[in-house]
């Protein structure tokens, strides 16, 4: 059996980006559920909190739209540092069954950390 878990991101700084999700949502959920028939966890990323002056879409836009479709909501900065995406993954295992008892051990999440800090630990460089 596989347990699959969707990751859906949003920018908070477009509101078409936020106006298709329901339909989004509703195909992907029609799409997955119709063939296994079980309930796909589903978690709504809104992306780009630190820009917080091009911010179109609220944060209680975002909750009541994930709460009416089901879903999980965050918001994070990529731009920011990693601890944010990591919720979100984190969030993510928590949405299987099988997951809670591996992160309640704490050996499925030290990967996670492990891949984020790689990821997005790394000391930036502007360049001009």
């Amino acid at each position: 059996m596989e347990n699959h878990r969707l990751g859906i991101p949003v920018d908070i700084c477009d509101r078409a980006s936020f106006n298709i999700l329901p339909l989004k949502i509703q195909f992907i959920k029609a799409a997955k559920e119709g063939q296994s028939q079980e309930k796909v966890p589903i978690v709504i990323v809104g992306n780009k909190r630190d820009l917080h002056h091009q911010r179109v879409v609220s944060s209680e836009e975002g909750r009541l739209l994930a709460l009416s479709l089901d879903c999980g909501f965050y918001e994070v900065s990529a731009a920011e540092a990693y601890h944010g995406a990591l919720m979100v993954f984190h969030g993510l295992a928590k949405l299987i069954p099988d997951t809670k008892l591996a992160l309640k051990k704490g050996t499925g999440i030290r990967g996670i950390v492990k891949t984020m800090s790689a990821v997005f630990g790394r000391k930036r460089t502007d360049s001009l």
